[in-house]
């Protein structure tokens, strides 16, 4: 169940573009700070506590902070594996953009 939800969202997010009035320079922060999707927060995945380290945005859902939580989760249990379990620090996190 969570492979195929992580695998839709990278469909679904992997299709999605920025459109309307935000110049093209904006950043995903800067752009949902002046917009939201839906009716919760939207948030995005960063990489090393770093917001510039922008990795997914998480939008449209319910309840977007738990999407993000199940997609960051799912991303650092394949970052442990990658490094089979040694020095598996947890890289993703999810921050609110709006």
């Amino acid at each position: 169940m969570r492979a195929s939800l992580l695998a839709g969202a990278f469909v679904v997010l992997g299709g999605c573009t920025m459109v309307g009035d935000a110049p093209p320079n904006d950043t995903p922060r800067d752009y949902f700070g002046k917009n939201r999707a839906g009716t919760s927060r939207d948030y995005g995945v960063i990489k090393w506590s770093d917001p510039e380290d922008h990795v997914i945005t998480v939008h449209g859902y319910v309840d977007d902070m738990a999407s993000c939580k199940e997609v960051v989760k799912a991303l650092n249990a394949n970052a442990c594996r990658e490094t089979d379990g040694r020095d598996c620090l947890n890289p993703y996190s999810c921050i609110a953009l709006n």
